[in-house]
């Protein structure tokens, strides 16, 4: 089996500019990333992510790019999903313990560099320490991210996939948006869309009716004439997700709403215009902030561009709660989300998908930009 992210040669360039002898991941989702195992909370079955607490795994990379892993023993079809051929069977937390600390000591690394998770039980992090005195640790979430962060085609191929099913969901769920409907019966549709449509479930189900909180459906909140609703899914495929996120109201759009949310796409395209491979996050917040501002008379303009991937927000590129200093690149993957303020809903907006080519970005998500009419 092969890597799915996971590239030897570019682990081997990070760690050896990082000057880290051994890197060590223990969340689920890097431990994926590194080895395939499948640990995530969304599988087929996740009982490795379900046991976690008594039987933990661990993908460690060398300066050189090679892997072993350390998993559950009694998990017997590991050559369906790994591609790591140094792995070694555990038992119980403490005993993991023990083949890590021995691994290491194989390795003669007792004395080497050793970068961990920031997420590491503290347990794991306090014992390593403690049988390893001479070692010296660091952190290892900026590496997995830069790792994590160019993606390879088989990664671009299933996030395309995840949206596919993400805007498939929307659609449904637009199809049968009527004035009485409930948001747990528009949930109901997105997750039964997202499982016949093949996907291993849902990342996020954001919904929200006129006022109500989107970030928590699901307490009977029934469409009315007037309402704007919003349908924000993430489907997962094969471990990597999506994000999109549509409008949708009865009759006709207000055209104050109309006029918001034209704007918004605006400065979505403006985006869209200006990321390209070599240009800095930076440039494009400032740029796209003061594009949003010559158009916005009043009120908040929200302009979010986040990596996605193993997860819906891998890495804030800019937004409000914070921004990356780095250039864009080549096979990057990105959500582009742009709100602002609306009085019949908490926010207006658009979201979509997008991979960053040579000549700028390609946009996954195929729905049509405009608000949904029903």
């Amino acid at each position: 089996m092969n890597p799915i992210g996971f590239r030897k040669d570019r682990a081997s360039e990070i760690l050896n500019k990082r000057d880290i002898d051994l890197l060590i991941a223990t969340t689920p989702v890097n431990v994926f990333y590194l080895t395939g195992l499948p640990t995530l909370h969304v599988w087929k079955n996740p009982i490795l992510y379900v046991l976690e607490n008594q039987y933990p795994f661990y993908g460690l990379v060398k300066r050189d790019g090679s892997e072993t892993l350390l998993y559950w023993a009694v998990y017997q079809s590991l050559d369906k999903f790994s591609w790591v051929k140094d792995a070694r069977g555990i038992i119980s937390p403490q005993q993991s313990l023990v083949i890590l600390t021995n691994v290491i000591k194989e390795f003669g690394l007792e004395k080497g560099k050793i970068a961990v998770e920031k997420n590491m039980y503290r347990y794991q992090s306090e014992y390593l320490k403690k049988e390893l005195p001479e070692a010296t640790f660091i952190d290892a979430d900026e590496s997995l991210l830069e790792m994590r962060i160019i993606k390879t085609e088989e990664e671009i191929r299933r996030i395309t996939k995840s949206t596919e099913i993400a805007e498939k969901a929307i659609f449904n769920m637009a199809e049968e948006t009527r004035e009485g409907i409930s948001d747990n019966e528009l949930l109901q549709i997105a997750r039964r869309t997202i499982i016949d449509e093949g996907a291993d479930g849902w990342d996020h189900l954001t919904l929200g009716i006129g006022q109500s909180d989107p970030e928590a459906p699901g307490i009977g909140t029934k469409m009315r004439f007037g309402d704007i609703a919003r349908f924000d899914i993430g489907a997962v495929w094969e471990g990597y997700v999506s994000d999109v996120s549509r409008h949708v109201v009865l009759n006709e759009v207000p055209e104050d709403a109309k006029e918001k949310y034209d704007i918004m796409i605006k400065v979505q395209e403006f985006c869209e215009e200006n990321i390209r491979p070599g240009v800095s996050t930076t440039e494009i917040k400032k740029e796209s902030k003061k594009f949003s501002k010559s158009l916005i008379k009043r009120g908040l303009g929200v302009i979010t561009a986040h990596s996605i991937g193993l997860e819906t927000e891998e890495l804030h590129f800019f937004s409000p709660m914070g921004s990356a200093k780095l250039d864009f690149q080549e096979n990057m993957v990105l959500d582009i989300e742009i709100w602002t303020e609306y009085k019949n809903a908490n926010l207006l907006g658009i979201e979509d998908c997008y991979v960053i080519k040579k000549d700028g970005v390609k946009r996954i998500t195929k729905l049509n930009k405009d608000i949904i009419i029903k």
